[in-house]
């Protein structure tokens, strides 16, 4: 009976906990997901890859009312397409005299003509559209045009039949503020219009009169602020009929020439005007602003990007889109002010936002309660199976309190798996770092060694994991064999590295120690039918007197990353150097970001010169970075370790083809190009479509690419690397084998690849190419002519050199003695001089 209720208690306790595990990481995704969608709502990144770039025609400055919400929406339209755009400002409200104009018309002039990069043009507001059609052949010949913000509609019309523009007429919504105005305050009849003479305010007036037949009941005034000073403008807000409405409209202007943000305008207009202010303009409503409906601007330039997004993603006709008339409203009242002039919601439309409105607790959290709940439930959960876990350990302590020895033998084995790895045996990494800095003082003498096993992961992959397991427990048994012997103290550190402390000593690689450890891991492991052959990388770090054990730690896990790429299979002893080599990749690491960032790559071009003809016939491109003062060499290798090559690779080719198209519009004779192009770009999936897209973007025939491969991506032989072949040979690039000799040579990847030129080596043209060995180099250049390919030799720095290549009739050569990589100009009037 006990035993059973004992169970069913461990049963729920489990199932508690179960639970609330589960419903802990339901809310924590919840929060992460709520967390996430809000930055992605409040934060639009600027594109990583720009494929387009448009410029925004602001008719005013970065103060005007409604220009945060016109970038906004061009923001959420043209960022997540790649677009990036520039802004231009008119600032048409201070400048706007004819002289004014011609002086911005200069001052764009100007800038067009260093950057015209522009695809499409943007139009905010009617002085941008009506400068951009008085200027179209001369600035914006052949440019798509869209416009927003246009308040005269005939001229909107009139535009809108240019083949090259289409656009948004900004609907004024002053119509339904009036109605809404009659509706929510009839007791209020007189109704005061706040406008200047500019082209929203004259529209304004327009529609506010038009009313003034159809309410015979009500008065209808207006105040042109155009026509009065600052100080005339507040005399008459005070003088404001206090049963009156006033229609706060476009009045940014006086009659001194002065011009007002809206920022301003507001403060004067809610200070003065003791009265109901309706606005049909975005702004104020937080500041005293009763309320009102206005376009929503946001909506209409986002509407205008998309139709530039659709022109210059799809190629689609502008001309097919009309003028659009009628974009949707937004309706804002300050929930305080209604309450001050008795307005109810339902006198509102439904869709109404309301700004200082008290929240609802429940409204106000909503998004966060269920995981809140959740948490709680989750707590509760935990609380009660922690409950029963404490009643059942108390059980479990009054039994275990009868027999002292049983608790003490207990004790001391949860101590031992808490000490030591459950697989290998040994010191787990935790304990063997603290028993370290515990046991050893700064100025002993000892040495660390950090051991990991070559190509484990392979192990893993071919045998399984249990295989691996058995290896891990049997050289945990040999080592600890070792440590018991020579009193050393060993743990395991990770997956497949160990450590191994070892007292009184200072190692180096020849010694008696360091070889035992690599002969332990060479040794054959024999497990059943199989006989694994394995080996380790060891480093090594000495005591020096000042620092501290987990330092040596650290060191000798570099100098075992050094033996590592050193060839493996080997020890290094630390050195100051390892770290400051580190240092020095982390630098060149940051010299390449900024490379990236600020585009200072670029190329340079080594000729081809044919044997046969001493004329150039073609060129090798070779990057260059110009904050890198080291060569390819030594930061390409940087670039494929951080996984930047795929980048790196576009950049290269889009400037190749870049400076084809730029040597053809100079009037000079092409010649191809190669490329390298790196085994790690085999998993940019797109290259070949974007390379595609780039000679056909600048009309560049495939015979003037070529492809340099070297002999790593040969030796893959995966799905992609076949695929990548099948490409490029049926577009009719020629493939090249870069660096011949110098890695996994085997002519018998020349016969199943698409190879068409073989490039020998500079080793093996140093090597070989001297008396009595020549004959190798004449005989490799036979064969690749029998197997019906052409070779260049690579490295040709002498005349001597040069003379025996053309006896051995190789195709072409390249090297010092014709020329070192050349820029671009150089390289296309470059002639060979033997």
């Amino acid at each position: 009976m006990e035993q059973s209720r004992r169970k069913l208690l461990t049963y729920i306790r489990y199932t508690l906990t179960v639970i609330g595990v589960f419903l802990l990481i339901a809310a924590v995704i919840m929060l992460v997901l709520l967390v996430r969608s809000d930055r992605e709502e409040a934060d639009i990144q600027r594109p990583t890859m720009v494929t387009h770039r448009v410029l925004f025609l602001c008719a005013y400055n970065p103060l005007y009312f409604t220009y945060d919400s016109q970038v906004e929406g061009l923001k959420q339209a043209l960022y997540p397409n790649g677009i990036e755009f520039d802004v231009v400002y008119m600032d048409a409200k201070n400048y706007g005299t004819d002289q004014d104009k011609l002086v911005f018309h200069d001052f764009l002039k100007e800038r067009l003509k260093k950057d015209r990069g522009y695809e499409a043009v943007l139009l905010g507001d009617d002085d941008a559209l009506s400068f951009a059609l008085e200027y179209q052949e001369e600035l914006f010949d052949g440019l798509p045009m869209v416009f927003f913000g246009i308040n005269d509609a005939n001229f909107a019309i009139e535009a809108a039949e240019n083949p090259m523009i289409t656009g948004f007429y900004e609907k004024d919504y002053l119509r339904d503020c009036i109605e809404m105005a009659i509706e929510a305050m009839p007791y209020r009849k007189t109704f005061v219009a706040l406008h200047d003479e500019s082209a929203a305010g004259t529209a304004d007036m327009d529609v506010f009169y038009s009313y003034d037949q159809k309410y015979p009941d009500y008065v209808f005034t207006d105040i042109d602020t155009a026509k009065l000073t600052q100080k005339q403008l507040i005399s008459v807000l005070e003088r404001i009929p206090k049963d009156a409405v006033l229609f706060y409209m476009t009045c940014y202007s006086d009659c001194e020439g002065n011009t007002y943000s809206m920022l301003d305008r507001t403060n004067t207009v809610v200070r003065y005007a003791d009265v109901p202010i309706i606005r049909n303009y975005s702004g104020g409503r937080d500041q005293g602003v009763l309320g009102g409906s206005y376009m929503d601007f946001a909506i209409q330039t986002r509407d205008a990007a998309l139709i530039v997004v659709d022109v210059l993603e799809n190629g689609t006709d502008i001309s097919m889109y009309p003028l659009d008339l009628d974009t949707p409203s937004k309706t804002e009242f300050n929930y305080k002010l209604m309450q001050k002039y008795d307005i109810k919601e339902d006198m509102l439309p439904s869709t109404t936002i309301y700004v200082d409105k008290p929240v609802n607790p429940l409204e106000y959290y909503k998004d966060i309660i269920p995981s809140s709940v959740m948490i709680v439930l989750a707590m509760l959960s935990f609380i009660i199976a922690s409950n029963i876990a404490v009643n059942q350990q108390r059980e479990d302590n009054e039994q275990l309190l009868l027999s002292k020895g049983n608790l003490e033998k207990s004790r001391n084995k949860l101590r031992y798996q808490a000490e030591h790895d459950e697989l290998s045996d040994l010191l787990n990494r935790r304990t063997i770092v603290e028993t370290l800095n515990k046991v050893i003082k700064s100025d002993e003498i000892y040495s660390v060694m950090m051991i990991d096993i070559d190509g484990f992961k392979d192990v893993n992959e071919n045998y399984g994991h249990s295989m691996a397991d058995f290896i891990i427990k049997h050289l945990s048994g040999e080592l600890k064999k070792m440590a018991d012997e020579y009193k050393w103290q060993v743990g395991r550190y990770g997956g497949d590295e160990f450590i191994i402390m070892i007292p009184e000593a200072n190692l180096d690689v020849d010694s008696k120690e360091v070889q035992m450890v690599l002969e332990t891991f060479r040794k054959p492991i024999i497990a059943g039918e199989e006989t694994i052959v394995l080996s380790a990388s060891i480093g090594v770090s000495n005591s020096d007197g000042a620092s501290f054990p987990e330092q040596h730690i650290i060191n000798a896990e570099i100098a075992m990353y050094e033996a590592k790429d050193h060839g493996k299979n080997t020890a290094f002893v630390y050195a100051d150097e390892m770290q400051r080599k580190i240092q020095e990749e982390n630098k060149l690491k940051a010299q390449v970001t900024e490379a990236f960032d600020k585009d200072l790559f670029y190329m340079l071009y080594q000729p081809k010169i044919e044997t046969a003809t001493n004329k150039t016939i073609g060129f090798e491109a070779l990057v260059r970075a110009r904050n890198i003062d080291k060569g390819p060499s030594v930061f390409i290798p940087v670039i494929e370790k951080n996984g930047w090559i795929i980048r790196l690779g576009r950049i290269i080719t889009e400037q190749v083809v870049k400076q084809l198209a730029d040597w053809r519009e100079q009037g000079k004779e092409l010649l191809p190009i190669s490329i390298n192009f790196s085994s790690k770009q085999v998993n940019d999936i797109g290259f070949m479509n974007f390379l595609k897209e780039l000679l056909e973007k600048y009309e560049i025939p495939n015979r003037y690419l070529q492809i340099e491969i070297t002999e790593s991506l040969l030796i893959e032989q995966n799905i992609q690397t076949k695929k990548l072949f099948e490409d490029f040979q049926d577009m009719g690039f020629r493939i090249l084998m870069d660096d011949f000799g110098t890695g996994y040579s085997s002519l018998g990847y020349l016969i199943y690849i698409p190879i068409d030129e073989i490039k020998l080596d500079k080793s093996l043209v140093d090597a070989y190419l001297v008396p009595g060995k020549d004959s190798f180099i004449g005989d490799v250049i036979k064969l690749v002519h029998d197997m019906n390919k052409t070779i260049i030799i690579e490295g040709v720095e002498e005349r001597w050199q040069y003379e025996r290549l053309c006896e051995f009739n190789a195709d072409a050569v390249q090297g010092f003695f014709f020329s070192r990589p050349l820029e671009a100009d150089e390289a296309i009037d470059f002639k060979a001089n033997v």
